[in-house]
């Protein structure tokens, strides 16, 4: 386990940012999370970078961003693809990595782990991860080389976007989506079956998508499903991900892509500028949880109240 003082759990103030002792918590089990990945890399010599945010908060604030709630790792694809098939056997009892290759439900191109899918009160697991009872993890992004052309990236952005679009739709709206089929099979040159879910078939196509230009000996990379909801503007150099070095991160280190300042350029432009409001999902992340689990509970109740 990574070693925290104890006056690591206190509320403190950073950059005139209030962060409450379970936020520390909860950060303190990502960096767990983080540390049985790590683990697993180095065994298994393959190269993670930290990324996004967590890039980010290790170079600007040597630890996460104050406003921040998550973690985020890459990997180039040859590495992203053994680790999907090495973590399953090696992750510890009850995690869970979750991509498009095992999950039907799964809506992404990058690959989710998990020290659990519940919140959690046992003793056993809130000793394990810091009083935090929350289901925490990281997100790992593939990076893939891009279309060396503007014309070619842009279709292959448009692609990507049509294809997500798709299987997003296809459980709510499925006529609408089988009335896509046609001219996305067109497009990929695959054959879909309706027959099936679709939202599996098109986010595996969407995967198979971001993949053509790998063998083609391009020098741009990125993730290519942020690169296209960036609209095309995340073109990252091969070289800058071709060395390591380790930066700290809270009480830990993490491994960053040598290249870290031109690559936090063009995905923040003046990046030792901190901005706020940034984040994507809900902060924190557990109200989402809490949501959910109080939903629970009220269809268990109702359920019971109709007998």
């Amino acid at each position: 386990m990574a070693n925290f003082p104890p006056n690591y759990f206190q509320g403190e103030i950073r950059d005139d940012f209030y962060i409450e002792p379970m936020m520390k918590c909860a950060w303190a089990a990502e960096i767990e999370v983080l540390e049985v990945v790590a683990e697993i890399c180095n065994r298994h010599d393959i190269q993670y970078f930290a990324d996004y945010g967590t890039l980010l908060g290790a170079v600007r604030h040597k630890g996460f961003i104050p406003w921040d709630d998550d973690m985020d790792i890459s990997m180039l694809r040859s590495d992203y693809e053994r680790f999907l098939k090495i973590a399953p056997a090696e992750l510890p009892e009850g995690w869970q990595l979750l991509s498009i290759h095992n999950n039907p439900f799964h809506h992404q191109l990058h690959a989710i782990i998990r020290n659990g899918l519940k919140i959690n009160y046992s003793p056993e697991y809130l000793n394990r991860f810091h009083g935090c009872p929350y289901s925490v993890g990281l997100d790992l992004f593939p990076l893939d080389v891009l279309a060396p052309t503007v014309e070619e990236d842009h279709m292959i952005c448009e692609l990507l976007r049509i294809l997500v679009y798709t299987a997003q739709i296809s459980e709510d709206n499925l006529q609408q989506a089988l009335s896509l089929l046609p001219d996305i099979e067109t497009l990929c040159h695959i054959t879909l079956d309706p027959t099936q879910k679709l939202k599996p078939q098109l986010m595996r196509a969407a995967d198979y998508v971001c993949q053509i230009y790998n063998t083609s000996g391009g020098t741009d990379i990125s993730h290519y499903a942020t690169h296209a909801n960036s609209g095309a503007k995340l073109r990252l150099k091969a070289e800058w991900y071709q060395d390591r070095i380790v930066l700290p991160f809270e009480t830990i280190t993490v491994t960053a892509p040598a290249g870290y300042d031109e690559i936090l350029k063009v995905n923040y432009g003046n990046y030792m500028t901190p901005v706020r409001g940034t984040q994507t999902h809900d902060y924190p992340f557990w109200k989402k949880q809490e949501r959910i689990l109080a939903e629970c509970l009220m269809e268990q109740n109702n359920t019971k109240e109709n007998k």
